[in-house]
């Protein structure tokens, strides 16, 4: 029998990832020992306080039963909290906060809340998958707004046509960037702000990874800015922050309306976040001590060792300031995924192929630093022996 797949589904871009974990397991199979950076998977755990509270938590058959679909009290006081803690900026725990399985999932499920066929949503490229992604399964056309090193990743709004601008519905923004790793001043976020208001348009922040910084920089909330209340949701996770990536722990907060729609589309789709997981969230979001300062000083010295690394090796990286990535050019005669494949086969290091992320990435991987430093120093090595370089 043959059975034909959703248009949708036909209209997505090929998801390089499968490709690639097929390609790792024939190596594996083969015997091959991988030096898996090519997903985004944290490999630093999670504080003791958590694993304490979740353990906790399993014991109590409350926590067995289906959630609410707002989450616990508790759980939206933990978000408020953390919130005024880390950004300065006030949350209505009952109205501004929705509970989400993960980050992803709720900006695909907003993509369904807000899109119809047809709509326009404008997504700056490269970018994280889910903001191109959602929309096409949404039925919308996504429309690039192309960015590059030379303007530091950052979108220009004002090259942006007008009426493109009146056409479209939403517009995504994500700083600190995943794949490129760019980071974004508050005064952009007043000016995109200010686009958003002027056109309608609902602005998405995705801000998973709010507190992998360096150097002391920390990047600022978009709901910091005046008036972004008025069209702002912006996107949080538990997994880059403390390590929780397998557990699906995040929250979405800012305007009322936006989180009560993302709400009653989730009601259709779910039954809410595993109560021991809100609980163990609670317990992360309430921390006390250095784990964060910890958990950013190591993906610090990761970062110096890989670009130190590459630019022995001919590449000439900067040293990115924010996210666990390093957004790498490849050497002429490849692309992104012919390199990835490249590397693979000589060396047994698997990185992601740029392309994953929109066709601007092309000619790059993106090198994720989700392992141990002795790890990343025998990625370079081998590197080196098989002579890749730039």
């Amino acid at each position: 029998m043959k059975f034909k797949r959703a248009e949708r589904l036909l209209k997505l871009p090929t998801y390089v990832f499968a490709q690639l974990d097929a390609l790792k397991a024939e190596e594996r199979k083969k015997g091959v020992d991988l030096i898996d950076l090519g997903m985004g998977n944290p490999d630093i755990p999670p504080p003791k306080e958590v694993d304490q509270a979740i353990l906790q938590a399993v014991k109590d058959a409350e926590n067995h039963r289906y959630p609410s679909f707002e989450g616990l009290p508790e759980y939206r006081n933990a978000v408020a909290g953390w919130c005024k803690q880390q950004y300065g900026i006030d949350v209505d725990p009952v109205n501004e906060v929705a509970t989400l399985i993960g980050s992803k999932e709720g900006l695909v499920h907003f993509a369904f809340a807000y899109l119809d066929p047809g709509d326009k949503v404008l997504v700056p490229m490269p970018a994280y998958p889910a903001h191109f992604r959602g929309p096409i399964l949404a039925g919308a056309d996504p429309v690039v707004l192309p960015t590059s090193e030379k303007t530091n990743y950052l979108v220009n709004l004002k090259e942006i046509d007008p009426a493109l601008a009146k056409a479209a519905k939403i517009l995504y923004l994500s700083y600190p960037t995943n794949p490129t790793a760019a980071t974004a001043p508050k005064e952009f976020f007043e000016e995109a702000v200010a686009f958003a208001r002027k056109y309608d348009l609902i602005l998405i922040h995705d801000f998973a990874y709010a507190e992998v910084y360096f150097d002391g920089k920390k990047p600022p909330s978009c709901l910091s800015v005046k008036g972004a209340r008025d069209c702002t949701i912006e996107f949080h996770t538990l997994s880059k922050t403390f390590g929780m990536a397998g557990w699906r722990c995040g929250f979405a907060v800012g305007n009322a309306e936006l989180i009560d729609t993302l709400r009653t589309i989730k009601t259709n789709l779910d039954y809410g976040l595993f109560m021991v997981v809100q609980r163990a969230g609670i317990a992360a979001m309430s921390l006390k001590g250095d784990y964060t300062d910890r958990m950013r000083a190591a993906y610090q010295e990761r970062r110096d060792l890989v670009v130190s690394g590459l630019n022995q090796l001919g590449w000439n990286v900067k040293k990115p300031q924010a996210t666990m990535y390093i957004w790498v050019p490849v050497p002429r005669g490849f692309d992104g995924t012919s390199f990835s494949l490249h590397l693979l086969e000589k060396t047994g290091v698997v990185v992601a192929p740029g392309v994953s992320f929109g066709d601007l990435g092309e000619d790059y991987i993106r090198i994720a630093l989700v392992d141990k430093e002795e790890r990343l120093t025998e990625a370079l090595e081998r590197m080196k022996k098989a002579g890749i370089g730039y």
